[in-house]
Protein backbone atom coordinates (compact mmCIF):
# COMPACT_ATOMS: atom_id res chain seq x y z
CA UNK A 1 0.00 0.00 0.00
CA UNK A 2 0.80 3.83 -0.46
CA UNK A 3 -1.24 5.73 1.25
CA UNK A 4 -0.39 8.35 3.79
CA UNK A 5 -2.67 9.06 7.03
CA UNK A 6 -3.87 12.90 8.06
CA UNK A 7 -4.84 14.05 11.09
CA UNK A 8 -5.23 17.17 13.14
CA UNK A 9 -4.33 18.46 16.79
CA UNK A 10 -6.58 21.25 18.28
CA UNK A 11 -4.04 23.68 19.33
CA UNK A 12 -4.28 26.25 22.19
CA UNK A 13 -5.41 29.67 21.69
CA UNK A 14 -2.61 31.07 20.15
CA UNK A 15 -2.98 34.35 22.58
CA UNK A 16 -2.35 32.33 25.74
CA UNK A 17 1.15 31.26 25.09
CA UNK A 18 4.18 33.16 24.86
CA UNK A 19 7.24 31.93 23.72
CA UNK A 20 10.99 33.41 25.16
CA UNK A 21 14.53 32.89 23.93
CA UNK A 22 16.69 30.77 26.80
CA UNK A 23 20.54 30.91 26.30
CA UNK A 24 22.47 27.83 27.84
CA UNK A 25 25.41 29.19 30.46
CA UNK A 26 28.26 27.43 28.79
CA UNK A 27 30.41 28.54 31.73
CA UNK A 28 28.72 25.50 33.79
CA UNK A 29 28.75 23.16 31.51
CA UNK A 30 30.52 19.86 33.36
CA UNK A 31 28.55 16.66 32.01
CA UNK A 32 31.11 14.02 30.06
CA UNK A 33 28.03 13.17 27.82
CA UNK A 34 28.07 16.49 26.19
CA UNK A 35 31.35 17.40 25.44
CA UNK A 36 30.70 20.52 22.99
CA UNK A 37 28.84 23.94 23.66
CA UNK A 38 26.03 22.36 20.77
CA UNK A 39 25.89 19.35 23.13
CA UNK A 40 25.67 21.31 26.18
CA UNK A 41 23.06 23.16 24.83
CA UNK A 42 20.92 20.48 23.40
CA UNK A 43 20.98 18.62 26.93
CA UNK A 44 19.36 21.67 28.69
CA UNK A 45 16.69 21.78 26.49
CA UNK A 46 15.90 18.23 26.49
CA UNK A 47 16.20 18.50 30.53
CA UNK A 48 13.41 20.92 29.98
CA UNK A 49 11.08 19.07 27.98
CA UNK A 50 11.27 16.46 30.06
CA UNK A 51 10.69 18.59 33.45
CA UNK A 52 7.74 19.97 32.30
CA UNK A 53 4.75 18.55 30.48
CA UNK A 54 3.30 21.39 29.67
CA UNK A 55 5.74 23.03 27.61
CA UNK A 56 7.40 23.22 23.68
CA UNK A 57 11.06 23.17 23.81
CA UNK A 58 13.63 23.26 20.66
CA UNK A 59 17.53 24.03 20.45
CA UNK A 60 17.90 26.99 17.70
CA UNK A 61 19.61 25.43 14.57
CA UNK A 62 22.42 27.85 14.48
CA UNK A 63 22.84 29.18 17.62
CA UNK A 64 25.40 27.65 19.78
CA UNK A 65 23.80 28.70 23.17
CA UNK A 66 20.10 29.75 22.34
CA UNK A 67 16.89 27.21 23.20
CA UNK A 68 13.30 28.16 22.40
CA UNK A 69 10.22 27.60 24.67
CA UNK A 70 6.67 28.00 24.07
CA UNK A 71 4.53 28.34 27.27
CA UNK A 72 1.10 28.51 28.47
CA UNK A 73 0.88 32.26 29.75
CA UNK A 74 -2.29 31.11 31.85
CA UNK A 75 -1.56 29.51 35.07
CA UNK A 76 1.88 29.21 36.83
CA UNK A 77 3.78 27.72 33.62
CA UNK A 78 5.96 30.94 33.49
CA UNK A 79 6.88 31.00 37.05
CA UNK A 80 7.46 27.31 37.02
CA UNK A 81 10.04 27.79 33.87
CA UNK A 82 12.08 30.65 35.85
CA UNK A 83 12.49 28.00 38.67
CA UNK A 84 13.96 25.73 36.11
CA UNK A 85 15.91 28.40 34.64
CA UNK A 86 17.61 28.72 37.68
CA UNK A 87 18.04 24.82 38.23
CA UNK A 88 19.31 24.34 34.48
CA UNK A 89 21.78 27.19 34.60
CA UNK A 90 19.74 29.14 31.78
CA UNK A 91 19.06 32.69 31.71
CA UNK A 92 16.16 34.49 29.43
CA UNK A 93 16.73 36.89 26.73
CA UNK A 94 14.83 39.14 26.01
CA UNK A 95 10.99 39.74 26.59
CA UNK A 96 8.07 37.41 26.04
CA UNK A 97 6.82 37.38 23.17
CA UNK A 98 4.24 35.84 20.86
CA UNK A 99 4.66 32.41 19.11
CA UNK A 100 4.68 32.07 15.56
CA UNK A 101 3.05 29.10 13.65
CA UNK A 102 6.24 28.22 12.57
CA UNK A 103 8.02 28.13 15.89
CA UNK A 104 5.41 26.23 17.30
CA UNK A 105 5.89 23.68 14.76
CA UNK A 106 9.48 23.45 15.28
CA UNK A 107 8.83 23.41 18.69
CA UNK A 108 6.08 20.41 18.62
CA UNK A 109 8.47 18.45 16.45
CA UNK A 110 11.34 18.65 18.92
CA UNK A 111 9.22 18.37 21.53
CA UNK A 112 7.31 15.09 19.99
CA UNK A 113 10.45 12.87 18.79
CA UNK A 114 12.06 13.83 22.26
CA UNK A 115 9.12 12.23 24.10
CA UNK A 116 8.31 8.99 22.09
CA UNK A 117 12.02 8.07 21.77
CA UNK A 118 13.18 5.22 22.38
CA UNK A 119 10.02 3.10 21.48
CA UNK A 120 10.03 5.42 18.52
CA UNK A 121 13.79 6.57 17.38
CA UNK A 122 14.46 9.28 15.12
CA UNK A 123 16.08 8.59 11.66
CA UNK A 124 16.87 11.53 9.30
CA UNK A 125 14.68 14.35 9.47
CA UNK A 126 10.81 12.47 8.94
CA UNK A 127 11.33 9.12 9.41
CA UNK A 128 10.76 7.17 12.98
CA UNK A 129 12.11 3.96 13.50
CA UNK A 130 10.02 1.34 16.31
CA UNK A 131 12.25 -0.40 18.34
CA UNK A 132 14.61 0.25 21.54
CA UNK A 133 17.05 -1.86 20.27
CA UNK A 134 16.83 -1.52 16.18
CA UNK A 135 21.01 -0.39 16.72
CA UNK A 136 21.07 -4.54 17.26
CA UNK A 137 18.34 -5.44 15.18
CA UNK A 138 19.38 -7.45 11.98
CA UNK A 139 15.96 -7.74 10.14
CA UNK A 140 13.49 -4.54 9.01
CA UNK A 141 12.08 -2.43 11.45
CA UNK A 142 8.27 -1.06 11.07
CA UNK A 143 8.66 2.98 10.66
CA UNK A 144 7.03 5.81 9.72
CA UNK A 145 7.52 8.50 7.55
CA UNK A 146 5.88 11.60 8.58
CA UNK A 147 5.43 15.85 8.30
CA UNK A 148 3.86 18.09 10.45
CA UNK A 149 2.37 21.50 9.52
CA UNK A 150 1.20 24.29 12.00
CA UNK A 151 -1.13 26.94 12.17
CA UNK A 152 -2.46 28.94 14.40
CA UNK A 153 -5.55 26.64 14.83
CA UNK A 154 -4.19 23.43 14.57
CA UNK A 155 -1.12 21.13 13.53
CA UNK A 156 -1.36 18.20 11.50
CA UNK A 157 0.72 15.34 10.89
CA UNK A 158 0.78 13.34 8.25
CA UNK A 159 1.68 9.70 8.07
CA UNK A 160 2.95 6.90 6.10
CA UNK A 161 3.71 3.28 7.57
CA UNK A 162 6.60 1.79 6.38
CA UNK A 163 9.54 -0.61 6.72
CA UNK A 164 12.93 0.27 7.33
CA UNK A 165 16.07 -1.48 6.57
CA UNK A 166 19.39 0.10 7.48
CA UNK A 167 22.58 -1.18 5.72
CA UNK A 168 25.06 -1.93 7.92
CA UNK A 169 28.41 -3.01 6.62
CA UNK A 170 29.74 -6.75 7.83
CA UNK A 171 33.38 -5.79 7.13
CA UNK A 172 35.72 -2.94 8.52
CA UNK A 173 35.01 0.71 6.87
CA UNK A 174 38.46 2.07 5.07
CA UNK A 175 39.66 5.56 5.93
CA UNK A 176 38.08 7.52 2.95
CA UNK A 177 34.98 5.93 2.46
CA UNK A 178 31.36 7.56 2.21
CA UNK A 179 29.06 6.86 4.86
CA UNK A 180 25.68 7.99 6.71
CA UNK A 181 25.82 8.40 10.28
CA UNK A 182 22.59 8.74 12.62
CA UNK A 183 20.67 9.74 13.69
CA UNK A 184 20.77 12.52 10.95
CA UNK A 185 21.69 10.23 7.97
CA UNK A 186 24.12 12.82 6.87
CA UNK A 187 26.93 12.03 4.49
CA UNK A 188 30.55 11.59 5.87
CA UNK A 189 33.30 10.10 5.06
CA UNK A 190 35.57 7.66 7.24
CA UNK A 191 38.77 9.92 8.67
CA UNK A 192 40.29 6.85 11.01
CA UNK A 193 39.58 3.64 13.15
CA UNK A 194 39.90 3.48 16.60
CA UNK A 195 40.14 0.01 19.17
CA UNK A 196 38.99 2.38 22.10
CA UNK A 197 37.78 5.44 22.92
CA UNK A 198 40.70 6.61 24.96
CA UNK A 199 41.94 6.95 21.37
CA UNK A 200 39.23 9.48 20.29
CA UNK A 201 39.46 12.06 22.72
CA UNK A 202 35.81 12.93 23.07
CA UNK A 203 34.65 10.51 25.60
CA UNK A 204 36.62 9.11 28.80
CA UNK A 205 34.74 5.44 28.74
CA UNK A 206 31.68 3.74 27.11
CA UNK A 207 29.70 4.57 30.27
CA UNK A 208 29.71 8.67 29.10
CA UNK A 209 29.29 7.67 25.41
CA UNK A 210 25.91 5.76 26.44
CA UNK A 211 25.03 8.71 28.11
CA UNK A 212 25.94 10.93 25.13
CA UNK A 213 23.65 8.80 22.65
CA UNK A 214 20.74 8.43 25.24
CA UNK A 215 20.95 12.24 26.61
CA UNK A 216 21.03 13.73 23.06
CA UNK A 217 19.51 11.35 20.53
CA UNK A 218 17.31 9.52 22.62
CA UNK A 219 19.35 6.11 21.17
CA UNK A 220 19.60 3.45 23.51
CA UNK A 221 23.31 1.85 23.01
CA UNK A 222 24.05 -1.97 23.71
CA UNK A 223 25.82 -2.95 26.87
CA UNK A 224 29.10 -4.40 25.18
CA UNK A 225 31.08 -1.92 23.47
CA UNK A 226 32.14 -2.22 19.70
CA UNK A 227 34.48 -0.59 17.38
CA UNK A 228 34.26 2.78 16.64
CA UNK A 229 35.51 5.28 13.83
CA UNK A 230 36.59 8.99 13.45
CA UNK A 231 34.40 10.63 10.65
CA UNK A 232 34.84 13.73 9.03
CA UNK A 233 31.85 16.18 7.71
CA UNK A 234 32.33 19.08 5.73
CA UNK A 235 33.59 21.08 8.00
CA UNK A 236 34.62 20.86 11.57
CA UNK A 237 37.01 18.78 13.10
CA UNK A 238 36.37 14.71 13.34
CA UNK A 239 33.62 13.20 15.47
CA UNK A 240 33.89 9.73 17.06
CA UNK A 241 31.16 7.52 16.31
CA UNK A 242 30.19 3.50 17.37
CA UNK A 243 30.14 1.72 14.15
CA UNK A 244 26.59 0.58 15.17
CA UNK A 245 26.13 4.47 14.09
CA UNK A 246 27.30 4.10 10.78
CA UNK A 247 25.74 3.36 7.67
CA UNK A 248 26.88 1.99 3.88
CA UNK A 249 24.22 4.25 2.83
CA UNK A 250 20.74 5.58 3.12
CA UNK A 251 18.25 3.12 4.69
CA UNK A 252 15.64 0.83 2.68
CA UNK A 253 12.37 2.17 3.04
CA UNK A 254 9.60 -0.05 1.99
CA UNK A 255 5.60 0.28 1.71
CA UNK A 256 3.42 -2.17 4.13
CA UNK A 257 -0.07 -4.29 3.31
CA UNK A 258 -3.20 -2.53 5.01
CA UNK A 259 -3.48 -5.05 7.74
CA UNK A 260 0.01 -4.34 8.43
CA UNK A 261 -0.11 -0.35 8.23
CA UNK A 262 -3.22 -0.01 10.77
CA UNK A 263 -0.87 -1.88 12.94
CA UNK A 264 1.76 0.15 12.72
CA UNK A 265 -0.66 3.55 13.22
CA UNK A 266 -2.13 2.12 16.01
CA UNK A 267 1.57 1.42 17.67
CA UNK A 268 2.53 4.87 16.74
CA UNK A 269 -0.62 7.03 17.86
CA UNK A 270 -1.09 5.17 20.93
CA UNK A 271 2.37 5.51 22.23
CA UNK A 272 1.68 9.31 20.88
CA UNK A 273 -0.76 9.72 23.02
CA UNK A 274 0.79 8.01 26.41
CA UNK A 275 4.44 9.99 26.04
CA UNK A 276 2.78 13.33 25.09
CA UNK A 277 -0.97 13.20 26.64
CA UNK A 278 -0.81 16.91 27.67
CA UNK A 279 0.63 20.19 26.71
CA UNK A 280 0.54 23.72 27.05
CA UNK A 281 -2.30 22.92 29.70
CA UNK A 282 -4.32 20.88 27.30
CA UNK A 283 -5.35 17.24 26.67
CA UNK A 284 -3.76 15.80 23.25
CA UNK A 285 -6.96 15.08 21.21
CA UNK A 286 -5.87 13.34 17.62
CA UNK A 287 -8.68 14.15 15.12
CA UNK A 288 -9.04 11.67 11.96
CA UNK A 289 -7.90 8.61 15.06
CA UNK A 290 -10.75 6.76 14.00
CA UNK A 291 -9.71 5.63 10.80
CA UNK A 292 -7.23 3.28 12.45
CA UNK A 293 -8.22 -0.21 13.90
CA UNK A 294 -6.61 0.01 17.17
CA UNK A 295 -4.46 -3.40 17.31
CA UNK A 296 -1.93 -1.62 19.35
CA UNK A 297 1.17 -4.47 20.17
CA UNK A 298 2.66 -2.42 22.03
CA UNK A 299 2.54 -2.43 25.81
CA UNK A 300 4.15 1.04 27.08
CA UNK A 301 4.28 0.34 30.39
CA UNK A 302 6.82 -2.95 29.44
CA UNK A 303 8.69 -1.10 27.07
CA UNK A 304 10.19 2.34 29.05
CA UNK A 305 9.88 3.76 31.98
CA UNK A 306 9.53 7.07 31.95
CA UNK A 307 12.61 7.69 34.41
CA UNK A 308 14.40 6.01 31.16
CA UNK A 309 13.83 8.52 28.62
CA UNK A 310 15.29 11.59 30.81
CA UNK A 311 18.16 12.92 30.64
CA UNK A 312 20.57 13.15 32.97
CA UNK A 313 23.00 15.74 34.31
CA UNK A 314 26.14 14.74 35.88
CA UNK A 315 26.84 16.45 39.21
Amino acid sequence: MDHNYKYSLKNPNFLNIGYINAVANLNDKRDRSAPSSYHWKILKCRMLIFSNSSILACPDKTDVKQIHVIFNKVGDDYDMLNSMFLRFSLIQQGRIKNATPELFERCFHYTMTAKLAPVWNVLGYNFMINNREFLTSTKSEDGIKYSIRSSELVTAIELKPVKIHLIRSKEEFVVGETIRVLPSLNKACIDDFCNSLSESNNFKCYKDLRRHWKNIHGYRLPNDECPYYKVRFWRGEPLTYPKICILKDFPIVTPVQRPRENIILANFLDCLKSKMSHFLGMTLIIEGVDNVRHQSIVNMSETQAVSLCTPTQEV
